[in-house]
């Protein structure tokens, strides 16, 4: 049975390390703000697959999304993983292109992209109980053992997608700014529905009996718009990277900016590590 090692003991990191210890497995973890976690040396050492679950804040000013701990911890680890048949397996959310990136700078390293889907209240429940698990890797091999990974503590129900590790870290911005979206387009239904004075609770009930549609993210809250960590930061790291694309995303842009106008509290700004002040 593989050893397993957590790098970032936050709320990713503490629910795959509980679901691996939950099932048998031995687990370090190492978090780069606790004293009291596993010299990485030690973890590296252990561990057969390390998962990477450090944060990735966005930068203050809308200007993409700070890297700096990832890439810290992965030079860090990069002399005692080489050459040694260990996956690092990222599961912080990076911009499309970031795992490929790593790979070319330590071809000595086994990389692999595994997006998590947790929501922050039910975490543990979530990494358990997933609707999919995406495996991005360079390898089939190598994807195919993550898989069986996977398997041996959520089951052969869940369903696992492999793919290469772009696609999989586009999948995780695809789903954030979707959902994202909703939120905004939910916002402008029940703002047009108080004009009309007609009640947008029973319009969003009626309009979520469709299938194609369903009722998730569709609730306006007081805050009005989407805070919290992670749909503002996604939301600026894809633009960012479409920005260096030279690619439109005005649907996506204007999101963002509706989301600045509606939201009476950007709390994103006040969440520990969720907003980074260097450039």
């Amino acid at each position: 049975m593989a050893n397993i090692g957590i790098i970032g003991w936050g709320v990713v990191g503490q629910a795959t390390g509980k679901a691996f210890k939950d099932a048998g497995y031995k687990v370090l973890w190492n978090d780069p703000v606790k004293k009291e976690s596993t010299p990485l040396p030690k973890l590296v050492k252990f561990s057969d697959a390390i998962f990477i679950c450090v944060p990735t804040p966005m930068f203050e000013g809308d200007s993409g999304v700070d890297l700096s701990i990832i890439n810290k911890v992965v030079k860090d680890v990069a002399s005692s993983a080489a050459n040694t048949g260990k996956v690092l397996i990222i599961k912080s959310t990076v911009p499309p292109g970031t795992t490929a990136a790593l790979a070319k700078k330590y071809p000595k390293i086994n990389f692999a992209m595994s997006p998590e889907f947790l929501t922050e209240i039910n975490a543990p429940y979530d990494f358990l109980h997933p609707d999919r698990v995406v495996i991005g890797a360079f390898d089939e091999g190598l994807a195919i053992e993550i898989a069986k990974l996977h398997r041996a503590i959520l089951g052969y129900e869940v369903k696992i997608f492999t793919t290469d590790p772009t696609t999989a870290e586009m999948v995780k911005y695809m789903s954030n700014t979707y959902l994202a979206t909703k939120i905004i387009f939910a916002n402008e239904m029940a703002e047009l529905a108080s004009k009309l004075d007609i009640n947008y609770d029973d319009v969003r009930e009626m309009t979520s009996a469709d299938k194609r549609i369903e009722s998730s993210f569709l609730k306006v809250t007081p805050f009005g718009g989407f805070g919290g960590k992670c749909f503002p930061k996604d939301t600026v790291a894809l633009l960012e990277v479409a920005r260096k694309l030279n690619v439109d995303l005005s649907v996506l842009k204007a999101v963002w900016s509706k989301n600045k106008k509606v939201r009476k509290i950007q709390d994103w700004h006040s969440i520990p590590g969720a907003v980074s002040k260097k450039k």
